[in-house]
């Protein structure tokens, strides 16, 4: 049997049984979330984490180059028709490898995460669907906290925070946070700037989570008061949190326990942004979207000037440096969480809001 194919056939069973193994969420909990799970990635940040500038980034770029050069020289060998139906064989064999070594790579490293018992399970809190009734409540509550920690916030103009700051306050309030909720300690730490900032702008992200370097990357282009909620977000993605939701849920937590003012402010500012997505699909799903936008504008007429302001500004960075990529990498990104067990796709990040409730019914 050819090696090549055999190899293709031996990559293939490695799948199957990583797919047997993640269809019980028992198993991923106990033996690759809690066992397997965090000594691999302490491993990652030892070898990766102290390099200065993203090495996932540029891991990324020299593999897109590989790609492109591939490509080119396949393109060429095609119109010289210096090529057999061996040479087309033998290169979708070569490439189909390669994807199921990455797929495998990318599991065994990060993706199993996402069959998780998750959060609930965690923290024994349900699942339970809320009313619009309570997402007003909640809304209502973030708007006075919003109003609130902006008044500490000496800044007139839209506040800003330093990323070296951000990254020492991260750790803080994540070893702060550990003490109440022991699954957020994290060994070794590893939060970096992105090196291609405006690329997000195409391709519509504000930070992501390596799971080939494990570092977590942060845009430092965006208004830096967003920066502590990405900060959060993505530290919670190196510890094994894959879901989005639950990320969010994650520097919700945070919020909770930081003493940081800038971070408050930001993850609050990141709730509300959340919060009337989900109140919106709630009246969509009723047929009422002009109830709904009554709703916001008296719930947002709440806001203090200087937050009214803040957001405005916020709006107008993203509505501003958006581009026409970021739409088509946003139906990518959402087939991309659905097949990897996040049903409702890129709309999980607001299922950030029923977590969040949830928790607040089991404390009470």
């Amino acid at each position: 049997m050819n090696i090549k194919l055999l190899r293709t056939f031996f990559l293939l069973l490695v799948i199957v049984f990583i797919s047997f193994f993640e269809s019980n969420s028992l198993w991923i909990e106990q033996y690759y979330y809690l066992q397997f799970y965090p000594k691999i990635s302490a491993f990652q940040r030892i070898i990766f984490g102290w390099i200065p500038f993203s090495v996932g980034d540029v891991i990324y770029v020299v593999f897109i180059l590989i790609i492109l050069s591939s490509l080119v020289i396949f393109i060429k060998t095609f119109i010289r028709k210096k090529y057999n139906f061996l040479f087309l064989l033998k290169g979708f064999q070569h490439a189909l490898n390669v994807l199921l070594v990455l797929y495998i790579v990318f599991k065994l490293l990060w993706g199993l995460n996402y069959s998780r018992q998750g959060i609930h399970e965690q923290l024994h809190i349900s699942e339970d669907k809320c009313s619009k009734e309570e997402v007003i409540v909640f809304i209502e509550k973030l708007v006075d906290e919003a109003n609130f920690y902006r008044k500490q916030i000496p800044d007139t103009s839209l506040p800003k925070i330093n990323f070296d700051t951000v990254v020492q306050e991260t750790k803080a309030s994540y070893n702060k946070a550990k003490k109440q909720f022991p699954f957020l300690k994290i060994n070794t730490f590893s939060l970096k700037q992105n090196l291609f900032s405006t690329a997000g702008n195409y391709l519509g992200y504000t930070g992501y989570y390596n799971p080939f370097t494990g570092e977590a990357q942060v845009r430092t282009d965006v208004p830096a008061i967003l920066t502590p909620a990405i900060a959060c977000h993505e530290v919670a993605h190196q510890l094994g949190f894959a879901g989005e939701d639950e990320a969010n849920f994650i520097a919700y937590l945070i919020t909770h326990t930081s003493s940081n003012i800038y971070f408050k402010y930001s993850i609050t500012l990141e709730l509300l942004d959340y919060a009337f997505k989900d109140l919106m699909m709630k009246y969509i799903s009723e047929d009422d979207f002009k109830t709904y936008r009554y709703t916001k504008f008296q719930l947002e007429d709440c806001y203090s000037n200087l937050v009214k302001k803040d957001r405005k500004e916020i709006k107008q960075f993203f509505k501003k440096n958006k581009k026409d990529l970021s739409d088509i990498s946003s139906s990518v990104y959402d087939q991309y969480l659905k097949l990897n067990k996040e049903k409702s796709g890129i709309e999980a990040y607001s299922n950030v809001v029923e977590i969040v409730l949830n928790y607040e019914n089991s404390r009470k």
